[in-house]
């Protein structure tokens, strides 16, 4: 249960998609991101860690499923972006770093 804007309780559906029981509408409150978002999201949680970040650590922080997050993972390795240790824990490069800066800089330019 979801208590709504007026202190009413509604149901949930499931995935975001709430009913609201004074007016019998669906609301959908999906977010899609892009692929540079989802690589800001993984990049970010592996630099908000001192000694790096396990693959279930960043694929439960990025909400992403372990296909996706493989995927993004051997690209961002490929990239020079993040590398990973002996102890399968994988860290930020300086690129990766500055691309991060960048990736940040243009969603505040974009909310302009």
């Amino acid at each position: 249960m979801i208590i709504n804007s007026r202190g009413r309780k509604g149901p949930i559906l499931g995935d975001g998609i709430m009913l609201r029981a004074e007016s019998s509408i669906v609301s959908h409150t999906f977010k899609y991101r892009d692929r540079i978002a989802i690589i800001g999201d993984i990049l970010k949680t592996v630099k908000n860690s001192r000694e790096g970040r396990k693959k279930t650590q960043i694929m439960q922080s990025a909400n992403l499923n372990y296909v996706q997050t493989k995927k993004y993972i051997n690209y961002l390795i490929d990239c020079g972006f993040l590398v990973v240790t002996q102890r399968e824990m994988y860290v930020i490069t300086k690129e990766g770093t500055r691309f991060l800066q960048l990736v940040e800089v243009q969603r505040i330019h974009s909310l302009r």
